[in-house]
């Protein structure tokens, strides 16, 4: 009874007694206070306040975002206005001595006190051929620069770059053209030099960001394609961080990549992904930026709960040590793996100190390693690998995690294209480390990110609410995302739901003939050829457009034709020149992952995509033809794309598919087309190797991938033989070359 006046002063006596079996059991099982106390029906208000951590921290500039309970383990995190960040810490942590933690960073900086401190932008060292204003050592928010070439270049990338609030530029990297290379003038990251003045085949350029911290390639190669290996490099200081818009684009591309991640396969031979969580449960972590990342991992398993069947997960939490949560072998349902995650609380494997990432990807490495030697895999493709790494600060322990990621790498070398790595760093780890969890890709990597920087587990909440918001549907993306008769689909395979939504089939009167192919180029227009329709003019009423199914008499929507335009000099001055029509629907077309538009060359979308010099529209799209078809075959480019559609599919038959298909095919050089008719400006040829666009294929597209994104490139127009599989070629309207015509009447594309 000493004691009962002394409780008194902190809480009743009715609470005292049952605070301390709570306290108890908390110990013992290592949970966290305020949440066990919740669990057994006592008020929050019943923790005394000798457990608290103090409140009376600040931040010079800012404020601070406190914990529901400021218990051991409970977080708070300092909020700074628009262009500044926290300093010298974003978070700290209660610990169990009721005191938060140090105000000291992983470059060692401490401070009494915390405070919001100014981001900055990097300077252009240099910008060839060209001139900048204004020149200054470092940019605040908000302050942008100009660019403008000498006479007899022109400008590629935007005109006019700003500094943002997370010490990062708008835009891609400004460049002036030069004429007579095989590939563009990849530009000079700002703060960085470049080593390397040419850009022809095999060309290489290293990159150099001196004091700062280089992210992206620093070495990249100039490809046959016209294009260069690797990403687009930039320099960073040392605070700047990453938009969270770029992590939830490149989670969406990885989401449609698993739903649609091998052309050359059939419907039947599904490509398994392993999926590989590896989180970090250290005890800088906290309980409220626990909850945040797991909430984050099950969001994402979430968004493929509808492949069971294709998709695996295996999630190993680490601190001190490695725990495997769920595990690959197990081959858990997606419910199941969520279910196991949310059975998790912070503090319950009681491994919270210390921070064993190479042990943890040791455990990855092994369960490849099984996978690899596995019987299972002899008769179809070893499943893809996808990891994922959430950490906050520097490793400890033995194994080193490059030493552990080069092993994991070497062990998959010889497959191609089955590893992917992607690492979030949050709050107190350095970029360089980061980087070096990512194999470096060689080859085309399509300016895709795998490295990503956010001060605070905040941003994980706003990716997945970003995607939430992405109601906008973006052209060219393929999977499930918030991403003529005389024409010929001869030797390819069976497409897959989602693989081609913008492709739809036009059903023809039948005293014409039967159907033929289009894309969907925005919501109320289609593009196809027009010799499916010269002959249909008085006949529109009795013709339908069913897009949304890969199956040719099925669709999500069936829309009937408001007008229907042929190119007016169809025809003429030689037979099939022009050959391009667009339909006007009734209906406005509803999009969804099924049913979404094609890009188009010549247009804003593409600009972005191709990185286009900043000219008039007309030269703008000449460099695009060059880029998108060699100029018609004219040049030395090494360009290969998908065609799709219904057509006949068996040589020397009259056998329309059932199912889309699709082939991929390489566009040819003119001389070697060989086309019954006299081949215009308006055409090019291509072919496979065992491939070609057949009868029934008539106005479908042809389409190219740059940055993830499909540009559609060409309408598939007549064949070299009408015979199936016999003398293969295909000859294609050039899209690019009749984008004029198209701009003058559609009007809902953007084009400049």
């Amino acid at each position: 009874m000493e004691v009962k006046p002394m409780i008194l002063n902190h809480c009743s006596l009715l609470m005292a007694v049952h605070l301390n079996m709570a306290f108890h059991t908390i110990r013992q099982r290592g949970h966290d206070i305020t949440l066990m106390v919740l669990m057994i029906g006592l008020w929050p208000t019943a923790i005394c306040e000798g457990n608290l951590c103090p409140n009376d921290e600040v931040i010079d500039g800012g404020w601070i975002k406190w914990p529901e309970n400021r218990v051991e383990r409970s977080v708070m995190t300092y909020i700074c206005p628009v262009g500044f960040r926290p300093h010298p810490v974003s978070w700290r942590y209660c610990g169990s001595d009721g005191k938060w933690s140090r105000l000291r960073n992983t470059y060692r900086e401490v401070a009494r006190r915390a405070s919001c401190k100014e981001l900055t932008c990097l300077a252009p060292q240099y910008f060839e051929f060209g001139s900048f204003n204004p020149h200054r050592d470092v940019y605040r928010f908000n302050e942008s620069i100009s660019f403008q070439c000498y006479d007899g270049f022109q400008l590629v990338g935007p005109a006019l770059r700003t500094c943002l609030p997370n010490g990062q530029w708008t835009g891609k990297v400004p460049r002036c053209y030069t004429e007579g290379t095989l590939c563009p003038n990849p530009g000079i990251p700002f703060g960085s030099k470049r080593m390397g003045n040419r850009f022809n085949i095999l060309s290489i350029v290293q990159y150099n960001c001196q004091t700062n911290i280089l992210r992206g390639s620093s070495k990249r190669q100039c490809l046959q394609s016209g294009q260069w290996t690797g990403v687009e490099p930039r320099c960073e200081n040392r605070y700047a961080f990453d938009n969270v818009k770029d992590l939830a684009r490149e989670l969406d591309i990885l989401e449609s990549t698993v739903r649609t991640n091998d052309l050359t396969l059939g419907s039947n031979d599904k490509k398994r992904v392993d999926f590989f969580f590896v989180v970090d449960i250290s005890a800088s972590l906290g309980n409220e930026n626990f909850i945040k990342t797991f909430d984050f991992v099950t969001t994402f398993i979430n968004r493929l709960s509808d492949l069971n069947d294709v998709v695996r997960f295996e999630v190993i939490a680490f601190g001190s040590d490695a725990i495997t949560i769920t595990h690959i072998k197990d081959d858990l349902t997606h419910a199941r793996v969520i279910e196991k995650i949310k059975g998790l609380k912070y503090g319950d494997l009681n491994i919270n100190r210390g921070r064993t990432t190479g042990y943890a990807l040791e455990k990855v490495y092994s369960t490849i390693n099984d996978t690899l030697h596995s019987g299972t895999w002899k008769s179809r493709p070893v499943p893809k690998q996808v990891i994922m790494i959430i950490t906050n600060g520097q490793f400890t322990g033995a194994s080193s995690p490059y030493s552990v990621m080069k092993k994991i790498s070497n062990s998959l070398s010889h497959l191609s294209n089955r590893l992917d790595v992607y690492a979030i760093g949050i709050g107190g780890i350095k970029k360089d480390f980061l980087e070096s969890l990512v194999p470096v890709k060689d080859t085309l990597a399509h300016g895709q990110q795998y490295a990503f920087y956010f001060p605070t587990y905040d941003y994980l909440e706003e990716t997945q609410e970003k995607h939430k918001m992405n109601s906008k549907f973006d052209c060219g993306v393929r999977g499930n995302l918030i991403q003529g008769p005389v024409g010929r689909i001869f030797g390819g395979v069976e497409s897959r739901e989602y693989d081609w939504p913008w492709q739809v089939s036009i059903r023809l009167p039948k005293s014409v003939q039967e159907f033929c192919g289009g894309s969907i180029i925005s919501a109320r227009w289609i593009l196809s050829a027009a010799h499916c329709f010269n002959e249909t003019m008085g006949m529109i009423s009795n013709i339908t457009v069913r897009v949304g199914s890969i199956r040719r008499m099925d669709s999500l929507q069936t829309l009937t034709l408001e007008e229907v335009i042929l190119h007016e000099n169809f025809d003429r001055p030689t037979k099939m020149n022009n050959d391009i029509a667009l339909l006007k629907v009734k209906e406005t077309i509803t999009y969804s992952s099924h049913v979404r538009p094609v890009c188009l060359p010549c247009t804003k979308r593409s600009a972005q995509l191709l990185s286009s010099p900043e000219a008039n529209w007309n030269k703008a799209c000449q460099s695009e033809d060059i880029r998108l078809t060699g100029d018609g075959g004219r040049e030395a480019t090494k360009l290969s794309g998908y065609v799709t559609g219904w057509g006949y599919y068996r040589k020397a038959s009259r056998i329309s598919s059932i199912n889309l298909r699709h082939a991929q095919i390489n566009i040819q050089n003119r001389l070697t087309c060989e086309s019954p008719f006299p081949l215009t400006e308006t055409m090019f040829c291509a072919r496979g190797e065992k491939t070609d666009s057949c009868q029934g294929d008539s106005g479908g597209p042809l389409v190219l991938e740059r940055n993830h994104r499909w540009i559609q490139i060409g309408i598939v127009s007549f064949g070299k033989s009408t015979t199936c599989g016999q003398d293969i070629m295909g000859i294609y309207s050039n899209v690019p070359k009749l984008m004029s015509w198209i701009k003058e009447r559609v009007t809902d594309v953007e084009y400049e």
